[in-house]
């Protein structure tokens, strides 16, 4: 089983990156109000057309005389549909286009041209996409200005325009001049709003993609949470209570023989029980509130020998060897090395039947120096080729744990209570160091656990 290196969190560090309250990633301020509020954006949207366009609207009198109330009812249209831009932006726009045509027709120099179907742009291109938001928006804008081609007919009937002749005539247009000018301008501008729209449009696809991480990430990291803890737990529970019950089963043989003895394993039985204890005090401390981070990890380093003394009380024939130099002083791959060894031991001191002998050999291989990596790349071997063949940059580390208990196919093993979850650890703990574990049968007789782990890299 090989994973993606990656080191175990120690106890009391927590796999949930940040995301515990999603909220944060709500928006805030004023632009964040607005999104929360939508009906105050669309009447702060109403409210800038009208403010936009009204204030030249006084000068449609000078031309159009009472004419001119008619076009109150054009921008109280496109000031009705701009409500319902989000919601049905299409027929929106083509409301404000028929609105804009007919008031170009009643009156070609009306302020605020085209403004109305500028908002009604953005809203479809964000809505929509950039694509439909300029097919529609631009050849509407184009159809609005159709009336332009009737002016000569509108100076026929109400002569020169005011803004003519105070306004363009003294910038040396023509009338011609004048209409291109706008019409180019508002072709631009609605144009330039769909882009608009569909920027705002990819920012918050975006922005969901990204909520959506984070929920995907709370997700995974919870999981992987409570398998951390369950590991934890599982580690803790049952190699106490193993010890506890084979001390127990000790004393209940050589009470009747040798009451002081029996009194002596009933000792260590308290002893185990007050330490079990502990344990679970110091893991429950640390998921509650992180506190005694430095008391969780405990079972690293030298605590290999207490371990080991644990069993052998418990009356498991334990032989120790270790090769090669001292194990890493590395936190989460210490506890990796204590969390194996360990479960290895509480199923052989669980299942184990007529065991006389229990070997546990803790093997460092150092990787190659910088001559030999350099020598093995000339032969065409990369680091990943390397790591493949066995010889890792950071080297190995390889746990072997054998009794010679009796065989399964003997009938002499005694039928496994478990739920699977030990070896299952196991393979979870290597797998955060590009580890695999072996657990079944050894070749000759008993039962072997084989761990070969990447030992984490200095720095």
């Amino acid at each position: 089983m090989k994973t993606q290196a990656a080191p175990e969190p120690s106890a009391g560090q927590s796999m949930l990156p940040g995301f515990e309250d999603l909220g944060i990633v709500r928006r805030r301020g004023v632009r964040g109000w607005f999104r929360r509020h939508p009906r105050c954006m669309d009447a702060v949207v109403v409210g800038v057309y009208l403010l936009l366009s009204l204030w030249v609207y006084p000068y449609a009198f000078y031309d159009l005389g009472d004419r001119a109330w008619w076009l109150l009812l054009g921008y109280g249209v496109i000031a009705g549909a701009l409500l319902f831009r989000r919601s049905h932006p299409i027929p929106a726009l083509a409301l404000i286009t028929l609105a804009e045509g007919c008031m170009l027709l009643l009156y070609p120099w009306q302020g605020g041209q085209m403004l109305g179907l500028c908002f009604a742009a953005y809203a479809v291109a964000r809505n929509r996409g950039l694509l439909i938001g300029l097919l529609i928006s631009l050849p509407a804008c184009v159809l609005g200005y159709l009336p332009f081609l009737r002016n000569d007919q509108w100076n026929a009937e109400h002569g020169r325009s005011w803004w003519m002749e105070n306004y363009y005539e003294p910038m040396g247009l023509s009338e011609i001049q004048s209409f291109s000018v706008l019409a180019v301008t508002l072709f631009f501008s609605v144009g330039i709003s769909a882009g608009i729209g569909a920027a705002v449009r990819r920012g918050r696809s975006h922005e969901q993609e990204v909520l959506e991480w984070a929920r995907r990430t709370q997700s995974y990291a919870r999981v992987a949470e409570r398998n951390r803890i369950a590991r934890e737990m599982h580690d803790v529970i049952a190699h106490s209570l193993s010890v506890m019950i084979s001390l127990a089963d000790g004393a209940r043989i050589v009470a009747r023989k040798d009451p002081h003895r029996a009194g002596e394993v009933l000792e260590e039985l308290s002893d185990t029980g007050r330490t079990a204890l502990g344990d679970m005090r110091r893991v429950i401390g640390v998921l509650r509130e992180g506190q005694d981070v430095e008391a969780a990890r405990r079972p690293i380093g030298d605590s290999l020998e207490e371990l080991y003394e644990g069993f052998r009380q418990a009356g498991l024939p334990l032989t120790v060897s270790l090769t090669g130099p001292q194990l890493p002083e590395d936190a989460g791959f210490g506890l990796t090395v204590h969390r194996i060894i360990q479960e290895s031991l509480t199923n052989v001191l669980r299942y184990g039947r007529q065991v006389t002998d229990v070997t546990v050999t803790i093997e460092h291989r150092p990787g190659p120096d910088a001559e030999q990596a350099r020598r093995l790349r000339s032969e065409g071997l990369s680091s990943a080729d390397q790591a493949a063949l066995g010889m890792p940059a950071t080297g190995q580390v390889v746990l072997t744990i054998t009794d010679d208990g009796l065989h399964p196919v003997h009938g002499e093993r005694r039928e496994s209570m478990g739920s699977g979850q030990g070896i299952h650890g196991m393979e979870e703990r290597a797998g955060f160091y590009n580890g695999s574990v072996y657990a079944g049968p050894a070749p000759r007789r008993g039962w072997m656990v084989r761990a070969d782990l990447e030992p984490p890299q200095k720095g």
